[in-house]
Formats: C-alpha cells, structure tokens, sequence
C-alpha cells in the first residue's frame, strides 16, 4: 500500500517507520532542505544543547565553584554539532526502513497530495507539517535564538509559559538581563498552584524580573500601561505558534486539524499527527505519529493523551502529569537523602489521589523529569497506590521522593 507522509519532524518521521515496517510503500514529503522539523532544527534539540552547559554551570555554583559559559558558546557548540549530526542521524534512518524523501512543497487537492505539479499516488496519507513560528513586528521567536547572530545583554520575554520560563532561565545563566511579561499573576499560570508559586518565587530569587498581572504594548518602546520599561536589546516572544495548514485548509479544522483517538481526520483516508493536531511536545508528536502510522496500515489503537509527562528544562526541573486534584501530600526534597548528600533541596514533589486511584503529580527539583515519568507510568497502566508502593526505587536516589508520597497516601 502507497503511504505518502508530510512532513519530516518526530510525528511524520515515527509515521513514517510504523508505516515502512508494516510493509508499505513509504514515501515522505518535506519542504525544507534539513530533516528534522522544528524539535531537530530549531526547537526542543538545539535548546537542550545550549542549556546542557548552563546545567554543569548550576551544579558548579551549588558547591561554591564558579563556571561561566557565554551565550556565543554555548551557540557554537550547537550550531557545530548537533543540529546537523541529528539532521542527518533522521535522513539515514529513513533511508535504513527504505522510505522515499521527496523535498518540495506539498499540497493536498482533491484528496491527492501534489508536490510541484506531480501527484503522488496515495492510497493513505498522514499530514504532520507541525506549525509556524509567531512573527510580531521588532521581537523575535525561540525558532531564532539558537541562531541569533547579535551582541545583547538585555532581553525582554514575553509569555511566561512553559517555552518562556525555560528560555528565560537560559538566557539569565548565560549571563543576560531578564525579564518577563506575563498578563496572569503568576509564571505557568495554567498549573498547580503550589508549583507556579514555588516556580515565580525562585525566578525572582534568581534575578529575573517579573511583569505579572501586565499586558505589554510594544512600539519604539515596550510600555505596560503607562509605565515605559527599559529598552531591551532584544524582546522574546514566546507564545502564538500557528498550525501548518498552507496547503492542507480543506481538511476540518478550528485552529488545529481535527482527529480523533485514531488520529484520523474523518475525510478520505487522510491522518494527522503532531503539533498540526494541537499537541505541544516531540514526545506527544512521536507517539500520535505512531499511533496514525499504525491505523493508517490497518492495525487499530487508540491514543491516550491522560498521562503525558510535561518538562520544563531549567535547573532545578519542573515536570507534570495529570491533575492535582483530590488528596494531594507533598514531600520537601529537603527530606530526601540524595538531595541532601548533593545540596540540591530546592523544590517539591506533589502527588495527588482520588481514591486508590494517582491522578497526578509535579515536581520543582533535580530529576524532576524521571521523577513524574515514573508517575505518568503508574497513571498510564492504571497502578493503584498499593501497587504502586511495591516499586523499589534505587536508595540514594531522587526517586525514592515518590514512594515517600505514596506512602503517605497510602491508608
């Protein structure tokens, strides 16, 4: 069976494999010279290359050494290394499952997808062409950071999400000015009350100044109200990416294409997969592409979106999963052994119940992101708390945080 694929980011390139190894005939269409989408070229890739410095750096501080890395330096060492040996890592990976990449701008017409001029016969097609950057007049997007070719020492970000306060952190240990605006009262305004707290509270202890409860006018000058904000040399915008959809407007969409759990669109035998569909995360983009790679081959799954673990790459980590509703306890990393040996305490871990039942969890602290994995995976295979507490978590280690929880909660 002929599969054609649009779009070479995690959720087209994972389609792209399912498909390959269930025996069609795979080919994938993308319209930039570089493999990779968004996470490889621009997004959560090249940010982790340049954050991964600045970690050694807070680990250094945190026993009294000093280590400094420059922005220019930490974007050497991407623009080196990383991006293009993962460009190419996706490029010989697709051409191992026998997958053919077409490099051009795809169109769908009539339910056919065209690359200049030509059809190409399909009888499935997977859509995963992710999204576009925002682009407001006199700011730039995360897209444009790791490759920002400028001397600056002053930043303004605007948003204080999740790709706002990691990318804040980021600039203020490599040495920059911060600050951010946020029109909410509080960083991550869309999470757990305790954490957006804990994560507002050490932003400022950091030296990052905050603009909360404010709405930012931009001109020759920032403005909030009529209060005029010192002139920054560069203003981060850090929310607003748009759907994909140049090409492919006929499929329903609202703002983003709709699918259901079979990431199917309802129209012909067209799929969709990653940030097209709505979902913000590479890891999220893998598995819907997975999951339509395998529908679209004829084996049927369903996607759970319910226990996705979320993380926010700054130091220590944040991570969630879930809700945190019901009865929730929470452990100080204070009262961790490991966090104590290393001098790492700052932070918490929150887990919440209903029932036997673990409806969610975050953490602000080192290991965060395994940490709430763990979680997300009892949540995922429905582990009840009893079970859950005969996991043996590794001693000294970050996560013998969460059996402390679930003993906690445990009646």
């Amino acid at each position: 069976m002929n599969i054609t694929i649009i779009g070479s980011g995690p959720a087209g390139v994972y389609s792209a494999i399912v498909s390959a190894k269930l025996g069609n005939k795979v080919k994938l269409v993308e319209k930039n010279d570089k493999l990779g989408g968004t996470c490889v070229l621009y997004g959560c890739i090249p940010s982790k290359a340049m954050l991964h410095p600045l970690f050694l750096k807070y680990l250094a501080e945190e026993t009294g050494k000093k280590l400094n890395f420059s922005f220019s330096e930490i974007q050497k060492k991407l623009q080196k290394n990383v991006v293009n040996r993962l460009s190419k890592g996706v490029e010989y990976m697709l051409e191992s499952y026998g997958i053919e990449v077409i490099h051009g701008k795809a169109q769908l017409k009539g339910g056919n997808i065209q690359v200049g001029g030509q059809t190409i016969p399909s009888v499935k097609i997977i859509v995963a062409t992710g999204t576009e950057k925002p682009q407001i007049e006199g700011t730039i997007a995360s897209d444009d950071l790791p490759y920002l070719d400028k001397e600056f020492s002053k930043v303004l970000v605007i948003g204080g999400g999740a790709g706002g306060v990691e990318y804040a952190w980021l600039l203020k240990m490599s040495g920059k000015d911060v600050s951010i605006v946020e029109k909410s009262d509080s960083l991550l305004p869309y999470l757990d009350e305790d954490l957006k707290k804990a994560v507002s509270a050490y932003f400022k202890k950091i030296g990052i100044k905050l603009y909360l409860s404010s709405e930012i006018t931009l001109g020759d000058k920032p403005r909030i109200g009529n209060e005029e904000l010192p002139q920054p040399d560069i203003i981060l915008y850090t929310f607003g990416r748009k759907p994909a959809l140049d090409g492919f407007e006929e499929l329903p969409h609202e703002k983003w294409i709709k699918v259901d759990k079979r990431m199917y669109t309802g129209v012909n035998n067209i799929y969709a997969a990653g940030d097209i569909t709505g979902t913000f995360t590479a890891h999220e983009a893998i598995h819907e592409g997975f999951i339509a790679g395998l529908n679209a081959s004829g084996v049927e799954k369903y996607y759970n979106p319910e226990a996705v673990p979320k993380v926010i790459y700054t130091e220590p980590q944040i991570a969630y999963v879930g809700n945190t509703k019901g009865k929730c306890v929470k452990i100080n990393m204070a009262e961790i052994p490991r966090a104590i040996a290393e001098g790492l305490t700052e932070g918490f871990l929150k887990v919440c119940t209903e029932g036997k039942k673990i409806t969610g969890a975050v953490a602000f602290s080192h290991d965060a992101e395994n940490i709430i994995t763990l979680i997300s995976m009892f949540i995922n295979y429905g582990i009840e708390i009893d079970k859950a507490i005969d996991f043996i978590e590794p001693h000294p280690s970050y996560l013998e945080a969460v059996f402390e929880a679930l003993l906690r909660l445990n009646s």
